[in-house]
């Protein structure tokens, strides 16, 4: 499956590693070129910019925080300028539940659809594909992209169908660790 990966970070890059493990053609960005081209390196594809990058179809952040996910989403370079309809974001963040369901709605405003999708663990954890990943969205959406979610980790938990779901459980969870 074609997949775009925004945000290598220390979890995003392992991350997107086990994408192309998994035999899936990544297009990977991030601000920091360099994670890019660590990722290039293993065979991705280098994404000039978000939208490139969901260009693919599919597209995951994996970002600091709610403002770093909106300014890769929103804009001319913007996830929801180019992702076409029934393409399929996968925030991966841990994300607040406005702003996940602020998410949702712009997606649904465009014919796009919106998959949250937080992870438990440590870069060291995303690295060996061990993650917990908490899922919610639409059913035929989390059917398309689960097995994207399976190469991340050992379970995928699907919450509900409303993306906010995942984010609250996800922020519940970091509250109780």
């Amino acid at each position: 499956m074609d997949v775009g990966f925004v945000g290598l970070g220390n979890m995003g890059l392992p991350m997107a590693r086990n994408l192309l493990r998994a035999g899936h053609r990544v297009r990977g960005w991030n601000r920091d070129a360099s994670r890019v081209a660590e990722l290039v390196r293993e065979g991705a594809v280098r994404a000039s910019t978000p939208a490139e990058a969901a260009r693919a179809g599919v597209v995951f952040t994996m970002l600091a925080d709610d403002a770093a996910t909106l300014a890769v989403v929103e804009g001319p370079d913007g996830v929801l300028a180019v992702l076409p309809a029934g393409g399929i974001h996968v925030a991966a963040s841990t994300l607040g539940v406005p702003f996940s369901r602020r998410l949702a709605e712009l997606h649904r405003e465009r014919g796009q659809q919106y998959v949250a999708a937080p992870v438990f663990g440590r870069p060291a954890a995303a690295e060996q594909g061990e993650l917990r990943v908490v899922a919610a969205g639409p059913g035929e959406a989390i059917g398309r992209v689960r097995p994207l979610l399976e190469s991340l980790g050992t379970q995928v938990f699907v919450v509900g169908e409303e993306p906010y779901l995942a984010h609250a459980l996800k922020l519940a969870g970091n509250f109780v660790m």
